[in-house]
């Protein structure tokens, strides 16, 4: 019925006469196609096929009952009017045109390149949201500017093809406008659309597959083909991505990379080209980052990478061989997750293109940029994860490991930490090392001092400085990279404690040895470590070893050993003199920072005071060191440990005579902080200063002179390059050493 009204009304005569000569050589092709196993309908080979191509002449059949059927169900659409009204815009196109394959009108004949059918499809229809799938993925209205479909054709039709990916995408468009279950073409009834006599079912397949993959819009759930007015996300990136080069990509990994490893427990050099790049000290160990272009390795080890194994064994400009092997770790990308890697930077790079171009981003329906926006975050974190991914491998000296592999083991990052991205990625290798024992930290247990001086002490050498102690584990591959030197003090103080070296301090002109009490340990060129014979050869003095014994002292009224005294002078309870009873209330010592905690200890020992419950800190001074000193107290609070800290602080300071300004401030550290901005800031400018700041420290559980906070304290604010200052410590007893 619709054949014979739209023929009647959109020609003028018909030459049906061809008509079975067009339908013969279309059921011949069909056939062919069908020997050939192409997914068309079995319908399309029967006579009766044949005589519906007669019946519908110059129309495909097809297109027809997809108008009447499917088209003509949309409400707004006139089944007779608006079919008419499109199939003529459709014809005076063909005429214009004229192809020279046009033996049947079909379904992509509907040249979307028209502004008024699109209309006809789109506005008239109430489906204004799916001019943007014409626009995007079958024909651009911007002169310059291809739709997917078009960039897809331009191979075809270069090589003499027909347009085959706009026949295509025009075909399933037609067939998206019903909405619901109808919605969609399946793929026999779609190539049954498209197929005219010569064309080349296996390139009509090629192109329908590059369709999927790059339009934004086209959806195959498995049975039918669609058109969404929601695009796919993931099309759109990928479409972008073409337009992020490799060489962005890198950039943005090179630049991701030095955020993940930065400076702290290791101190990170990224991308080393040469020796020269990786300083060869016994300061902070080095982690070489090497560039995943420069080297890279596999799963099956066979020695560490040429660029690895040059920098491990030599240093600076001339190639000289490295001192401090046993300071520089290497980590090395994977070779097979490098292109992933790329290409997840890539990915990145193109959603957030999208994403920041808020004129582009509002082109898309709310849902999709939602989603877009979401993606952006997780590609955030993807970056992340495929960076870690790829530097999988790490590379740390050992005295095990072979000669021909440089005496560099590998040791491979596991799956489960490469997922935590939260995590500073340092913490990942610290944790790997310390799983291997090839680092010493804080919280491991003390190195036995005998098994250090095996592996450390020169050979035929009576000393060593405490410095070329701590060097030695930097140079020596059977020993741990020493993250913490309070490790190494803690084992020097247990050498002296057990006889293995003597501890000789040149500022105080005295040893240490298991009698002495326990020094705070420095580490320098000139604090020296004798061995037992060597000390007793030089007669260096000890402390402890000189005090008078209890049968010795004598009373100095009567002059009668302390035993036989009768003047009571002695004390008859502890038989000394002075009196050992009565408990200080009080130690004090005034000094550079080293003088007096290393004071306090001595007292501490020599009064057998266990611990200090509170230690009164004074500095005083006035002009511009003063107020460097004020300065860098208050840097090396927060570095003290735990415990109480209040401050009082008396600061005068005048500016050129015409302004002076004066502080005074009692109260808790976290209050100071905020005022210690201020008031450092001024100090800089003053030209007259005096200043005395009291910091108060309590320690509810005590602080040991012995202890590793106490060394601590010392070391600090030693560091800060402070000079003479007061500190009074109260004793805190215990009832057994009451």
């Amino acid at each position: 019925e619709i054949s014979a009204i739209v023929t009647h009304r959109l020609f003028k005569t018909v030459e049906r006469g061809a008509a079975p000569q067009i339908a013969a050589a279309f059921q011949a092709y069909y056939q062919q196609l069908q020997e050939q196993n192409a997914n068309i309908p079995a319908l399309a080979t029967r006579s009766e096929y044949a005589q519906e191509i007669i019946a519908d002449y110059p129309f495909h059949p097809v297109f027809l009952k997809t108008l009447n059927t499917k088209t003509s169900t949309i409400p707004n659409f006139q089944r007779t009017r608006g079919a008419l009204r499109l199939l003529a815009l459709t014809i005076r196109r063909l005429w214009e045109n004229r192809p020279v394959d046009a033996y049947l009108i079909h379904p992509h004949h509907l040249d979307l390149s028209v502004a008024e059918i699109v209309e006809e499809l789109t506005s008239r229809l109430d489906r204004p949201l799916f001019k943007a799938i014409v626009e995007a993925d079958i024909v651009s209205p911007l002169p310059g500017s291809l739709a997917h479909a078009q960039d897809l054709d331009r191979t075809w039709t270069e090589a003499g093809k027909p347009p085959y990916a706009q026949r295509l995408a025009t075909t399933i468009f037609l067939h998206s406008l019903t909405q619901g279950v109808a919605a969609g073409v399946d793929p026999a009834e779609l190539n049954l659309s498209v197929f005219t006599p010569g064309d080349d079912p296996v390139l009509v397949e090629q192109a329908l597959q590059r369709l999927e993959e790059t339009s934004w819009f086209l959806n195959f759930d498995g049975q039918r083909y669609r058109f969404s007015t929601e695009p796919a996300p993931a099309k759109i990136i990928a479409d972008e991505m073409a337009l992020v080069g490799k060489v962005k990509a890198k950039t943005e990994l090179d630049q991701r990379i030095r955020k993940i490893w930065t400076k702290g427990i290791f101190i990170p050099i990224y991308f080393p080209a040469e020796a020269a790049d990786v300083d060869d000290d016994a300061k902070t160990p080095k982690l070489a980052i090497i560039h995943y272009d420069a080297a890279a390795d596999e799963a099956h080890y066979q020695g560490p990478p040429d660029l690895v194994a040059k920098i491990f064994d030599h240093a600076g400009t001339q190639q000289g061989y490295r001192t401090y092997k046993n300071n520089v770790l290497f980590l090395v990308a994977d070779k097979g997750q490098i292109d992933p890697m790329v290409t997840t930077a890539q990915r990145y790079l193109a959603i957030h293109r999208i994403i920041s171009d808020s004129e582009r981003l509002r082109d898309f329906p709310e849902e999709t940029r939602t989603k877009l926006k979401k993606m952006g975050q997780a590609a955030e974190l993807a970056v992340r994860i495929a960076i870690t991914k790829a530097y999988r491998y790490l590379y740390y000296p050992s005295a095990d490991a072979p000669m021909k592999y440089h005496n560099l083991n590998r040791e491979t990052l596991p799956a489960q930490d490469q997922g935590e991205t939260e995590k500073d990625q340092s913490q990942v290798l610290l944790k790997i090392l310390k799983d291997l024992g090839k680092v010493k930290t804080a919280d491991d247990q003390v190195l036995a001092p005998q098994y250090l001086k095996s592996k450390a002490w020169p050979v035929n050498q009576e000393s060593l400085s405490t410095e070329e102690l701590r060097r030695a584990f930097a140079q020596r591959l059977g020993l741990p990279l020493l993250l913490d030197v309070g490790q190494l003090k803690r084992t020097i103080k247990e050498g002296i404690k057990h006889g293995v070296w003597v501890y000789y301090d040149p500022r105080e002109n005295i040893g240490y040895g298991p009698n002495s009490p326990s020094p705070l340990v420095q580490l320098d060129d000139d604090t020296l470590l004798y061995l037992p014979e060597e000390a007793q050869r030089l007669g260096l003095k000890l402390k402890g070893d000189t005090d008078k014994k209890i049968d010795e002292i004598t009373c100095p009224v009567c002059g009668q050993p302390a035993a036989a005294c009768t003047c009571d002078q002695v004390c008859p309870s502890c038989r000394s003199y002075p009196c050992n009873c009565t408990k200080l209330d009080r130690l004090q010592a005034t000094g550079s920072p080293a003088q007096v905690f290393q004071a306090l200890a001595d007292q501490c020992a020599d009064q057998k005071v266990p611990a200090m419950q509170k230690l009164r800190l004074v500095l005083e001074g006035s002009g511009k060191e003063a107020a460097q000193d004020t300065r860098s107290l208050g840097l090396a609070i927060p570095q003290l440990g735990k415990g109480t800290f209040t401050l009082r602080q008396n600061l005068t300071m005048e500016f050129g005579g015409t302004s002076s300004c004066k502080v005074e401030f009692a109260g808790p550290w976290e209050r100071y902080k905020r005022l210690k901005q201020i008031t450092d800031a001024f100090a800089q400018e003053a030209d007259n200063l005096t200043v005395r700041t009291e910091v108060t420290a309590e320690f509810a559980e005590g602080l040991a002179p012995d202890s590793d906070q106490f060394q601590t304290m010392r070391d600090v604010l030693t560091a800060m390059g402070l000079g003479k200052i007061t500190v009074e410590a109260e004793p805190l007893y215990t009832e057994e050493a009451g």
